[in-house]
């Protein structure tokens, strides 16, 4: 009776595998699977983490999946997702910014191999419609 039991659950943990390995395979935020890369990235050394914030935040959100962080200062962080919001995350002083699906501050030439359209001076109240007073600062975005 042990041994049918014993047979029986490994079965059911060979099934339960099967169907995690599937569910890893889904798309990432609505795209395919080969879009989707993992990569290894620096935190920064200041507090609180910029990096980590906006890694945590767009784990939360579900743009980036399988995140890792070491307990380490700056942290070293894996995470699976689109490559264009990874190599934005990779880039020291560069923010993702999902709603707008462009990287502030990501280099001209990193921006066009991704499919981006870079724009040296972009307003920093672009995003901003409603926006009263503008400081005249030019803004580096690579839009997706």
């Amino acid at each position: 009776m042990k041994k049918i039991i014993s047979g029986m659950l490994v079965s059911l943990a060979m099934l339960l595998a099967g169907c995690a390995a599937t569910q890893e395979s889904q798309d990432v935020n609505g795209q395919s699977p080969e879009i989707a890369v993992t990569r290894q990235f620096t935190g920064s050394t200041m507090t609180p983490d910029p990096v980590m914030l906006q890694v945590m935040a767009l784990s939360k959100a579900g743009v980036l999946k399988d995140v890792r962080m070491t307990r380490s200062i700056p942290a070293q962080i894996t995470a699976t997702g689109p490559e264009n919001v990874l190599a934005c995350l990779s880039f020291e002083g560069s923010r993702w910014l999902e709603e707008h699906q462009e990287c502030e501050f990501m280099a001209e030439e990193t921006c066009t191999e991704l499919g981006g359209e870079f724009n040296p001076c972009a307003s920093s109240c672009r995003n901003d419609p409603d926006a009263m007073v503008c400081n005249l600062m030019c803004v580096q975005v690579c839009k997706f």
